[in-house]
């Protein structure tokens, strides 16, 4: 099976806490505060699209853009239970290409930590910019360098439900800013467990490193949060928040 494949299953009942809701808001917010009129969004590493689905049901023109068919599949499945009309396309990020200007491009939950070299953040944000209109808004979140050391590190998490288990371990080498996850899922079949296995793997980016590739890709970083409350950065925070302009 392929990566995702059995994550997709239970990717929203792993992100059962998350106020989806409150995103959303969080990236209204954004548009109203640095002045951007935004009718057309697209949603990259949008997953199985519940924020992609929140904002359309709010009226925006959503494109969802994912490289995993079996999220995918769900976030079709998700917008159709909820009457929103969503447009998805099954593209890698490095690559974008949606046929479109769009508005706002936002990517949430560190979809851009799995760019695991630098020339594909580039390339993404290069792409991302090609997509934006004049004066458009690039809105994305990173898991911190500090997370991945402090948090991550070469921990293991172990996640509970009713028909799965799940063992995930963390890896991270310092040296190459490079957290490995290995996942091991034990899921219920009768009477008996089936053993699945995935990996995947992020990387660590520095505020100062992805504020060059901003601005080299034709866009101005123009705020910067530790949460979607608007809260300032923190040394010790876990994730950073960047609100980039097209120039």
């Amino acid at each position: 099976m392929g990566q995702y494949s059995i994550l997709a299953k239970y990717y929203d009942a792993l992100m059962s806490g998350t106020d989806y809701a409150k995103w959303a808001d969080f990236y209204e917010k954004c548009f109203d505060k640095y002045g951007a009129s935004v009718k057309k969004i697209v949603d990259i590493g949008c997953g199985t699209g519940s924020i992609t689905t929140e904002l359309a049901a709010r009226g925006y023109a959503m494109t969802g853009v994912d490289i995993s068919a079996e999220m995918l599949a769900l976030a079709e499945r998700k917008a159709e239970a909820r009457g929103a009309r969503v447009r998805y396309a099954e593209q890698d990020m490095v690559c974008l290409d949606t046929g479109a200007e769009a508005d706002a491009v936002i990517c949430s939950f560190d979809g851009i930590n799995y760019l695991t070299e630098t020339a594909d953040v580039r390339a993404c944000f290069s792409s991302v910019a090609a997509t934006l209109a004049q004066g458009g808004l690039f809105i994305f979140d990173v898991s911190s360098p500090f997370k991945f050391k402090n948090i991550l590190g070469d921990n293991a998490f172990v996640y509970e439900l009713d028909d799965m288990f799940l063992s995930w371990q963390c890896f991270f080498s310092e040296k190459r800013g490079v957290c490995d996850y290995y996942l091991t899922f034990f899921e219920k079949d009768g009477s008996a467990w089936q053993r699945y296995d995935e990996t995947q793997r992020q990387r660590a980016y520095s505020t100062r490193t992805l504020e060059k590739i901003i601005k080299e890709a034709g866009m101005s970083p123009v705020a910067k949060f530790s949460d979607i409350d608007f809260s300032p950065v923190k040394d010790d925070g876990d994730r950073i928040f960047f609100v980039c302009r097209k120039d």
